[in-house]
C-alpha cells in the first residue's frame, strides 16, 4: 500500500482528473491525502470516497488582472508547502503527487523530498502558451519566458513527469523538457459518472438541444457558437443552447446573447456545477459543441468535455486543433476551422436535418472509448506510482 499525498489548487468536486486519480489510488487500497482548495461559505469535508481531504479556504482566481492571478497562486503555494511538510512528518508519504497549474506548485513538495518522499508532476496545462492566450501578449513577454522558465524547472524538479496527450508532450519536448521523464495518461472522463444510459432523450420537449459545459473564457469561442446559432435559428426549430459553467467571458457573452436576441434560445447556468451532476444536466442533448478558437494553447489541449460527450453518446461539433486531429478522425466528430461561424451554423444546420449522420458519429467515436479507457489508463497511475513508492 503507498501513501500518497496529492496537491491541487482546484476544488476536489469540480475538477474531474485529479478527483479521479486520487479516488482510483485509494480503492485500490492505497492512503491517500489530497490538498486542495475550498470555495468560501462552503462547509469543509473530511473524507470523500477513501480520500482525506485537507481543504483550504479560497479559490483559484479568474479574472483578468495578472497580479492577482499570480498573487493566487503563489497564497496557495505557501500554505501548501506548511500542510503537506506536517503532514509528512505524520505520514512519511512515498509519492507526492502534485497538479498544475501552476508549475511551480510541486515545490511545495520540497521537504517530503528532501526527507525521502517521490515527487510526480501532472501537467495538465501549459502556463506559457495559457498566459498568451488569457492575457493576450507575445511570445516574446518577460512572463512568458519566465513561465517558460519555471516550466522547466518543475519538470526538472520532479521525479516523473504526466502529459495529458501526444501533441501536449511534443509541445513540452520543444519547451526544452527531457522526453524520458513523461508518461502520458489522458485525461478520460470518469466511468462511473460518465457512460451511457437508458435515460429518455431530451428530443421529447420538442427542443433541438445544442450543450457546452466548463469554464467559461474567450479561448473557447462561445462568442462563435452564439453567432452560429443566431443564424440557424430560423431553420432549426425549437432550437436551445445550454451554456453550463462560470468564467470571466461570461458577462461580454450575457450581452452578447441579448444583442443577438438570442434570449429565449440560450441558457446559462448559474454558476459551476459538480462534475457528479453534468450527465444528467447534458444527458440526452443533440449537439455538445467544442468551438476552441485557434492559439499555441488550445492548438495542443485535448478538451475533455469533447471526451464526455463521447462518453454519453452525445454527437459533437469540435474545431479542429493539433490535438483534437490527432486522436478523433472525421467520421467521429463533425469538424469545421476555428473561428468559421458560417461553417458551424452549416454543420449544426446539417446534423440537425440528419439524425442518422448524428447516430453514426456516435457509433465511430465508440472506437476512441474502446483504445482509450480509464480501466486500461489507471494501470498507467499504478505503475508510475508503484515505481516511485519502491524507490523510496
Amino acid at each position: 500500500m503507498a501513501r500518497v499525498c496529492v496537491i491541487a489548487f482546484t476544488d476536489f468536486f469540480k475538477d474531474a482528473r485529479p478527483k479521479r486519480e486520487a479516488e482510483s489510488l485509494a480503492s485500490r487500497g492505497d492512503h491517500v491525502d489530497f490538498i486542495c482548495s475550498r470555495e468560501p461559505n462552503t462547509v469543509p469535508i473530511k473524507y470523500a470516497n477513501g480520500v482525506r481531504l485537507f481543504q483550504l479556504k479560497g479559490s483559484r482566481y479568474r479574472g483578468s488582472n495578472a497580479l492577482i492571478y499570480i498573487m493566487s497562486y503563489l497564497w496557495f503555494f505557501l500554505r501548501a508547502s506548511v500542510l503537506v511538510t506536517v503532514l509528512h512528518l505524520r505520514n512519511w508519504y512515498h509519492v507526492v503527487h502534485v497538479h498544475t497549474m501552476p508549475d511551480f506548485l510541486v515545490f511545495a513538495a520540497l521537504f517530503p523530498k528532501l526527507l525521502g518522499a517521490k515527487v510526480l508532476l501532472d501537467v495538465h496545462d501549459l502556463m506559457p502558451e495559457l498566459y498568451i492566450s488569457k492575457f493576450g501578449v507575445s511570445a516574446g513577454h518577460v512572463v512568458v519566458r519566465l513561465l517558460r522558465l519555471v516550466e522547466r524547472a518543475s519538470i526538472c524538479f520532479a521525479d516523473r513527469a504526466i502529459a495529458v496527450s501526444q501533441p501536449h508532450l511534443e509541445r513540452l519536448v520543444e519547451h526544452g523538457n527531457p522526453r524520458s521523464k513523461f508518461v502520458i495518461l489522458l485525461n478520460l472522463p470518469d466511468p462511473r459518472i460518465f457512460r451511457i444510459t437508458d435515460r429518455p432523450s431530451h428530443l421529447s420537449d420538442g427542443c433541438f438541444r445544442l450543450v457546452f459545459h466548463g469554464t467559461i473564457a474567450p479561448r473557447h469561442g462561445l462568442d462563435v457558437a452564439l453567432q452560429a446559432v443566431a443564424l440557424a435559428k430560423t431553420e432549426i426549430p425549437n432550437l436551445r443552447f445550454e451554456i453550463l459553467g462560470e468564467g470571466d467571458d461570461k458577462s461580454r457573452l450575457e450581452q452578447m446573447v441579448r444583442d443577438l436576441g438570442l434570449e429565449r434560445i440560450v441558457r446559462f447556468s448559474k454558476g459551476q456545477i459538480a462534475i457528479e451532476e453534468v450527465p444528467a444536466a447534458i444527458g440526452g442533448a443533440d449537439i455538445g459543441i467544442v468551438p476552441m478558437v485557434a492559439d499555441s494553447f488550445t492548438e495542443v489541449a485535448l478538451p475533455v468535455k469533447l471526451l464526455e460527450y463521447v462518453s454519453l453518446g452525445i454527437p459533437v461539433v469540435t474545431s479542429r486543433t493539433r490535438a483534437t486531429a490527432y486522436y478523433f478522425s472525421e467520421d467521429m466528430v463533425m469538424y469545421f476551422a476555428p473561428g468559421d461561424v458560417q461553417k458551424l451554423y452549416e454543420r449544426l444546420v446539417y446534423l440537425y436535418s440528419n439524425p442518422d449522420k448524428r447516430r453514426e458519429l456516435v457509433q465511430n467515436a465508440n472506437r476512441f472509448l474502446e483504445k482509450f479507457n480509464w480501466g486500461l489508463q489507471k494501470q498507467v497511475l499504478f505503475e508510475l506510482v508503484d515505481s516511485l513508492a519502491s524507490c523510496g
